[in-house]
């Protein structure tokens, strides 16, 4: 035993003799051998290093960005490290890149300029070159990397770039889904499909975490509703025609309920909130007592408003669900919260606008209970003035006192110049000429000089718009106005209007808003295109008109330029006072929106109504002053087409309405399309003009479809309606364009 253990210890101090060696470097230029001492952890100077420690010394080696390159040569007596120094990139340059630019390359590589140039940060490159391409859809991208001598210690990197062809998603489908529609999901992701007939929007590249991000999307969508064990899963298919398809497939599995709802309120909050819950019980009832998050998001955010707008400031709402094995419990429960008061509110990132002129947009101050849905309020206002491009904001709170910090991005460039080529149906091609300050001296003031022709009108404005400090729910609106109209198409005459106005609108809340204005307008008829017409010769001379405006509006809609959900109402009131005014009258314009959106659809159906009336106070109401009717404001009619004719004058009338019923989509196309359908039915007169003797209430009638083309300019809207429902005397068109909505 011992003589075997006395071997072991033997061939050990021999092999130890054996295999270990010193190291030997080469190549060094510009270090030294103590420089790469401090570089590794290993004593390079020892004369028994072994071939692990050789390996150790490489690996410590290469991580140093001041080594390029090591190769290892191992000899009798000793081992060699060539070492290829580190040279500084003096430039870097991309080649052939055509779909990337330079700029969007070069942010993101390790390797910058005035750096070492390392291998290892080059394959980094190489692969986040490659990420780049594959998220813009080109899977077959090459990139080589080739270092050019500069100077004696300075390189040029290049990278050489091949693209290759980027491929696209052209259809997309969904298997499996019955609660959600296709265009409903379609809506919702964030691929895009590429068909013919888009204008304004390219399809989708291939990029599989998009894939995975829109799958866990989808699988969001339905646990919202209540399928908690919904399984979402994706391929991506060559089609026979070469088309990549995307396919979802979706097994929605049960739909679960909530079988009890419970309301634990504190007697101080339980009158207030008892009507919400009832609203709450019936609409969940309505829903079959499904589960839905939006539901239950809609409600608590009701709640928690009507506590603080009740000054409640010491209790929430929130909701707790429990699974009761077959469905869900849901309880809605008061919770216990100390108030948070505000300290202060600093404001930063605003080098034009005013801090002032930032803080009179916010709902809260200092001193106030901080409440996180005014703050949200406050920031959403803000975002609406063109001078700001985007808030954000951080709270630190400490002892219930809260420090707000609001960050301003702000566009620094608010004045503009306007020259643009404008087109509608009803007064055809024109132009626009406008110069604009849109936050005067940092004040958040705007003021606009805008000068526009078309085939009717000739008009100079100049508009001051005023956001008083003490509170950014008014505005104050100051006009100066030169104006030349041609009416001889349709009144017989010409005119020119001057004059001023004031206008002061309230915002009371999201919702609604009032307005009020006072305006002066001296009016000159002239130019009549005959002087036998009693409808001419009223317009014709020199006239002083003062007008009252009274205005008020509730918008519940979801969009302002395609509302396909909510309601807009609104009002309007003109008066032009008798024994102040030489054509005093009084005139009242309604209108009623209405838009309800189908259940987990993008479709929906719309009832629009308009109705006015108009009452001269000393003597015929002229027709500069009736309401007119055909055109944009009723589809299969020409402009000015519907209502009485004295020969070629238009006379219009002192009443009208109209009703529209229509059903919009995306059920030919998808949201992400760019392009809506409507097809609608338009019924509606104008009737009582003062130059005839008639007073009957003809109806008219007309059926088309428009499609709506979302630009980034606005919608352009193309419409075709044929009347089925007309006067002999009627001038009817079938072709619209303007830029707006059809409705």
């Amino acid at each position: 035993m011992f003589k075997n253990f006395f071997l072991v210890i033997f061939f050990y101090f021999i092999s130890q003799n054996l295999f270990s060696k010193s190291v030997i470097f080469e190549g060094l230029s510009k270090f030294s051998v103590d420089d790469i001492q401090s570089i590794t952890s290993l004593d390079i100077f020892s004369e028994n290093l072994e071939t692990n420690d050789i390996n150790k010394i490489i690996k410590e080696l290469s991580s140093s960005d001041l080594i390029y390159e090591i190769s290892y040569k191992e000899i009798d007596n000793f081992f060699t490290l060539t070492i290829n120094e580190a040279d500084i990139i003096e430039n870097i340059y991309i080649n052939n890149n055509v779909w990337v630019r330079d700029d969007l390359i070069i942010q993101n590589l390790l390797s910058k300029n005035n750096s070492f140039l390392t291998k290892n940060n080059i394959q980094k490159d190489i692969k986040i070159l490659k990420n780049i391409y594959k998220s813009k859809g080109f899977r077959d991208v090459s990139i080589i990397a080739k270092v050019e001598k500069y100077s004696l210690d300075r390189v040029n990197l290049i990278y050489e770039v091949e693209e290759n062809k980027q491929q696209k998603i052209n259809i997309i489908k969904f298997i499996g889904n019955n609660f959600f529609s296709n265009n409903y999901l379609n809506s919702k992701i964030n691929s895009q499909s590429i068909k013919f007939y888009n204008l304004f929007k390219s399809g989708s590249n291939l990029n599989f975490s998009t894939f995975e991000f829109d799958k866990n999307k989808i699988i969001s969508l339905y646990r919202d509703e209540g399928f908690v064990d919904v399984k979402v899963s994706y391929i991506l298919e060559k089609s026979s025609l070469n088309n990549n398809i995307l396919y979802f497939y979706i097994k929605e599995g049960k739909r679960i309920k909530i079988q009890n709802v419970d309301f634990k309120y504190k007697d101080d909050a339980a009158e207030i909130l008892n009507k919400i819950s009832s609203e709450f019980t019936k609409k969940l009832k309505n829903n079959n007592n499904y589960y839905s998050k939006s539901l239950i998001d809609e409600y608590l955010d009701l709640y928690n408003t009507n506590l603080v707008s009740n000054n409640i400031h010491n209790i929430y709402i929130d909701s707790f669900v429990n699974d009761n094995d077959q469905d869900l419990d849901l309880t809605f429960e008061t919770i216990k919260k100390d108030p948070i008061v505000i300290n202060k509110i600093n404001i930063s990132g605003n080098s034009i606008t005013k801090n002032q002129t930032i803080r009179s947009k916010l709902s809260i101050e200092p001193g106030e209970y901080f409440n996180n849905f005014l703050l949200e309020k406050s920031i959403k206002n803000l975002k609406r003035y063109p001078y700001i491009k985007d808030i954000n904001t951080s709270t630190k709170i400490d002892s219930q006192l809260v420090d707000i910090t609001i960050d301003v991005d702000e566009e620094t460039k608010t004045g503009n110049i306007l020259l643009a080529g404008t087109f509608n149906a009803d007064t055809g091609a024109g132009v626009n000429f406008g110069i604009e300050d849109k936050n005067i001296f940092g004040s958040g003031n705007s003021i606009n000089s805008n000068f526009s022709v078309n085939s009717e009108d000739l008009k100079f404005s100049l508009n001051f718009k005023q956001y008083p400090i003490l509170n950014p729910d008014l505005t104050n609106t100051y006009t100066i106005f030169n104006q030349d109209n041609d009416y001889t198409g349709s009144f017989g005459y010409k005119a020119s209007t001057r004059g001023i106005g004031y206008n002061i609108n309230f915002k009371q809340n999201e919702k609604l808003s009032y307005g009020a204005g006072l305006s002066y307008q001296a009016f000159k008829g002239h130019s009549a295109i005959n002087n036998t017409s009693t409808s001419i010769n009223d317009n014709i001379g020199n006239f002083d008109n003062y007008k009252l405006n009274l205005s008020a509006k509730y918008d519940t809609t979801n969009n302002y330029f395609y509302p396909t959900n909510g309601q807009l109402n609104k009002i309007n009131f003109t008066l032009s006072p008798e024994n102040i005014s030489d054509n005093a009258f009084y005139k009242v314009s309604i209108t009623n929106n209405n838009y309800l959106k189908l259940p987990k659809s993008e479709n929906y159906i719309f009832l629009n109504n308009n109705y006015g009336y108009a009452e001269s106070l000393n003597s015929k109401l002229k027709t500069i002053d009736a309401f007119g009717l055909g055109g944009l404001n009723f589809k299969g009619f020409d402009y000015k087409g519907i209502g009485p004719y004295d020969g070629n004058v238009y006379l219009g009338g002192n009443e009208y309405f109209t009703s529209t019923i229509g059903y919009g989509s995306s059920f030919i196309f998808d949201e992400k399309d760019n392009i809506n359908i409507k097809f609608f039915l338009t019924t509606g007169s104008i009737w009582n003009s003062d130059y005839t003797n008639s007073s009957d209430i003809d109806l008219r009638a007309s059926l088309g479809t428009s499609l709506d083309f979302i630009t980034p300019i606005g919608p352009l809207s193309f419409s075709y309606a044929e009347p089925f429902e007309k006067n002999n005397s009627d001038k009817t068109r079938s072709f619209n364009f303007s830029i707006g909505t059809s409705f």
